[in-house]
């Protein structure tokens, strides 16, 4: 009888399961219906933020209930994105049709320019991140300088859109501890303008990831017109091997230190979150989307045409990456301001 009433017990479980799950796909697709996605970029179209954010747009949506058209709107990259994560509460509404991603900076920047990051990157709710991004030094063909040990000794015109940016980030550090004499003009819009101000010899080098210079010169690559001095990243890139890492070229220990924290901003690479608050069910169903968009083979092999690297990261890892980098010890973050 007791086994009876437990099969009978279980079944009623399961039933009642089975009705809440309908119940809460009914509701999705209620909501969604007829409606579209807004996807907020923090960077410019011209750089690789905008193949990654349009490949998204495209694939994701047809694991979305009623498939809302995802609509991307750039805001330009100018202070790393900063600007669109000060105002992530007041133009993101928390309904869950609006998801962001912005420069992989802007978890380093609430640390060490708290007096500007008017934000929490602890409160917002990841979806997950695409690839990481290597950032970089690079230096154009008409710089008189070829390598570091010359830019200790001779100037060079280095571009940037605004000290929260990885642009100004890296060349600030090694003038600052390898002593090399980078001129960084700042004001710049992103990777695009950087690179027509590199063409028009405005300027001899400029940093940002490393997937920008592919996706958008590749051939100055294969002719040596742009070459990488240096990678603010955890580990070196893959396509170019011989390029040290900024932790790697750092003499001093502590220094070396101060060039980890600060290249940890690498796993954060095209990651795509939403505002804090949005219903738990619709932040459950993102997430779930946008890890099946990661294994869609149609995502994959477009991916692959384009030479985007897609190598994902759950939101899990992002969540805890950022608790680690907010909670850095105290004397490494004054030391990396």
């Amino acid at each position: 009888m007791s086994t009876l009433f437990s099969i009978a017990r279980a079944g009623l479980i399961i039933s009642a399961l089975i009705a809440q799950t309908s119940a809460q796909a009914d509701a999705l697709s209620d909501f969604y219906r007829g409606k579209n996605i807004t996807f907020i970029v923090g960077s410019d179209p011209g750089g690789s933020f905008g193949p990654y954010a349009q490949l998204l747009a495209e694939h994701m949506p047809k694991y979305i209930p009623e498939r809302p058209k995802i609509i991307i709107k750039y805001t330009g990259g100018e202070s790393g994105g900063l600007q669109l994560a000060n105002s992530i509460r007041s133009i993101m509404p928390p309904d869950g049709l609006n998801m962001a991603m912005t420069q992989q900076t802007i978890v380093l920047n609430q640390v060490l320019q708290p007096q500007y990051a008017k934000y929490d990157a602890r409160e917002w709710l990841w979806l997950g991140n695409m690839a990481p991004v290597r950032n970089m030094l690079s230096i154009w063909h008409t710089a008189k300088a070829k390598s570091l040990e010359d830019a200790k000794t001779t100037e060079v015109i280095i571009g940037a859109t605004g000290p929260s940016s990885p642009t100004f980030i890296v060349p600030a550090l090694l003038n600052k501890f390898l002593g090399t004499k980078f001129k960084i003009i700042t004001g710049y819009k992103g990777a695009a303008d950087l690179n027509l101000a590199m063409q028009r010899g405005e300027i001899e080098g400029r940093g940002a990831s490393w997937v920008s210079v592919q996706l958008a010169m590749p051939d100055a690559i294969a002719d040596g017109r742009i070459k990488p001095l240096v990678f603010a990243s955890i580990t070196r890139e893959p396509s170019a091997p011989d390029v040290p890492t900024l932790a790697e070229v750092m003499t001093d220990p502590v220094h070396r230190q101060v060039a980890e924290f600060l290249s940890a901003e690498s796993d954060f690479g095209r990651s795509v979150f939403l505002p804090p608050a949005v219903p738990a069910d619709r932040v459950a169903m993102l997430r779930s989307a946008f890890e099946s968009t990661m294994k869609d083979e149609a995502f994959l092999a477009d991916a692959k045409r384009l030479n985007l690297t897609i190598e994902p990261m759950t939101h899990q890892e992002l969540a805890r990456i950022t608790l680690k980098v907010v909670s850095a010890p105290k004397d490494v973050v004054e030391l990396a301001k």
